[in-house]
């Protein structure tokens, strides 16, 4: 049985999951199992990051573009180099 707290919480959960222009992501990691191995994505200070080779010199690759590919419009935006 649900008390009154609990579906306070529940209904003020679905309202901020209505609003996702609410949440932003500050950091974010995950571990991709890829054909060649497994792969450390992560979003940190900004910026995507992932420990395969082709992103170390094109900075994208296909692990990072699946995240945002996964993450879908909840995506964070990467920060533009000053």
């Amino acid at each position: 049985m649900l008390d009154s707290g609990m579906i306070n919480k529940i209904q003020k959960a679905k309202q901020y999951a209505s609003e996702p222009e609410r949440i932003h992501f500050e950091s974010l990691r995950a571990a991709i199992d890829g054909n060649n191995g497994n792969h450390q994505v992560e979003f940190t200070d900004g910026h995507w990051r992932c420990d395969c080779g082709y992103f170390s010199h094109h900075h994208v690759c296909s692990h990072t573009m699946a995240m945002e590919r996964v993450l879908g419009k909840m995506a964070p935006a990467e920060i533009d180099a000053v």
